[in-house]
Formats: C-alpha cells, structure tokens, sequence
C-alpha cells in the first residue's frame, strides 16, 4: 500500500523538500522553472529563491525512503508562474482551481515533489487595485 503524500503549507516561508540526485534536481530548478541558486553544499542541501518563494532542497540519505511532499506556496502573481512552469518539458497542463479564497494552481518537480502554488483572493484584489 502506497503511503499518502504529506502536505505542509509554507506561506513565506521555505518549502523544504528531499531530493534523490541533488544536482540533477538543483539544474532542473534553475533550467526549467527559473530559481536562482543562493547556497549550495554539493550533495547536501540547495537554496533555491524565485520570487517571493524559497526551496530547500537536501540530498535525500540512501537509508531514507523516497517520500514526496506537497507543499502550499503563497504567491503574488499566479498567472506569471503559470506562464513559465506550464511549459517545462515533461509537464501535464495542470488546472487552475479558483475557490472563494483565491486561485490554486500544482506542478510537480523531477522527484515527484508537489508545488501548490496560492495566490489569496485579497492579494488578487490588491493586486488590480495597485496597492
């Protein structure tokens, strides 16, 4: 039986996510999605920063079992993520859920990780008001 992804919200605060092959990992972050590199220990850990949102990622140990996480970003602009992670190679069209409290829209990286990415309806209000 599989085991249930785990989902912590992040807000601002950085999403920290576990990798099998670090580099391979930390060149699809930069390559595919636009995150630039702030701290990198080879084979340990990278801090990736696009925007207002923070990746951790660590080299996952061999005695650790490949567990994804899903992680809820809150974001400024949904639409301009949208526009540059929809069209990374490999990625199915993910669908843009609006709700009462604002739009929801999920990618997934090269370990499987999920990226929920929120943008509250009252920073959308501000957003069209220029505030």
């Amino acid at each position: 039986m599989k085991k249930a992804m785990q989902e912590i919200l992040c807000a601002r605060s950085p999403a920290v996510l576990t990798s099998d092959e670090l580099r391979s990992a930390v060149a699809f972050y930069q390559r595919q999605w636009g995150f630039a590199v702030q701290h990198h220990i080879t084979g340990v850990i990278a801090i990736l920063r696009r925007e207002s949102v923070t990746v951790q990622l660590w080299q996952r140990r061999a005695d650790m079992a490949p567990e994804p996480i899903a992680c809820r970003l809150l974001v400024d602009c949904l639409c301009q993520w949208q526009e540059v992670l929809r069209s990374a190679p490999g990625q199915t069209p993910p669908t843009l859920l609006t709700q009462d409290w604002g739009m929801e829209w999920g990618i997934s990286d090269c370990d499987g990780n999920r990226l929920l990415l929120v943008q509250s309806a009252k920073h959308a209000a501000r957003r069209r008001a220029g505030l």
